[in-house]
């Protein structure tokens, strides 16, 4: 994901929605953290430091992990992209070794391939399109009809068949790396345990302003910060750049 699509991708909404949450939880803190009243009551010299450390590295540890789920989806995606592209791209040399009766299936693949860049790979976050899938069936309707001619080769009819279960296999796989979420209410557990941690960085510092303001600012920055990115990165996407150009170009040509 680069960074325009970040800023301006389809989901800055609910991104900034989650980057909100730190830092409203971090303002509320520190206005209780103030209150005379409970000032009065408590007591932080109670506290001992190693009390902070206790809540805040659950929260550092899951965020850890899941950061690293989420990374590790987005390089299954972009791979899964790259094999379409080599698959896609084997399947047109096998196409115009064939020649003259394998045109249609060229032109279909070519036709798939546009369509695929334009409407999934560069949005990562959308639902199978419609016009993909007009495409691809277009593309084993090609198959079907020359393989019921019967002017191909064997080995390049073999071919182009395992091509196209290959093709619709990746774009399954896509899907499911694209949608798969074992664990949803992980989320509602890292935010809990952020504002966990911010009420333990408060009370080291009830009725002190000046550390609360620094310490509860900082952290709910950072927090807020590393929420929304983490947030923004649950939906892959892939950058073309990864792809070698050359190969690409091949198969976006019309």
């Amino acid at each position: 994901m680069n960074w325009m699509q970040l800023i301006v991708g389809e989901y800055w909404g609910l991104v900034a929605l989650f980057a909100l949450v730190p830092l409203l939880s971090g303002a509320l803190i520190y206005w209780v953290a103030v209150l005379p009243r409970f000032v009065r009551w408590f007591e932080p010299k109670d506290l001992a430091t190693s009390y902070l450390g206790a809540l805040t590295l659950p929260f550092a540890l899951f965020l850890a992990f899941m950061m690293s789920d989420i990374w590790q989806r987005e390089t299954k995606f972009a791979q899964t992209v790259l094999q379409e592209v080599q698959r896609l791209d084997a399947m047109l040399d096998v196409a115009r070794i064939c020649g003259a009766p394998c045109q249609r299936i060229d032109d279909a693949l070519g036709a798939y391939a546009r369509a695929l860049s334009q409407n999934e790979w560069d949005e990562g976050w959308t639902y199978p399109q419609a016009v993909v899938s007009e495409r691809f069936d277009a593309l084993v309707t090609a198959i079907a009809e020359e393989e019921a001619r019967s002017q191909i080769a064997g080995h390049l009819r073999a071919a182009l068949l395992a091509g196209q279960g290959e093709l619709r296999r990746l774009r399954t796989d896509r899907y499911f790396i694209l949608h798969v979420d074992l664990a949803p209410h992980r989320w509602a557990v890292v935010v809990l345990l952020g504002v966990l941690s911010q009420i333990g960085l408060a009370a080291l510092h009830v009725g002190k302003r000046p550390q609360l303001i620094i310490s509860l600012a900082t952290f709910s920055i950072a927090f807020a910060v590393t929420l929304a990115y983490t947030v923004a990165l649950a939906w892959p996407t892939v950058d073309e750049n990864i792809i070698p150009r050359e190969e690409l170009t091949r198969v976006l040509a019309p």
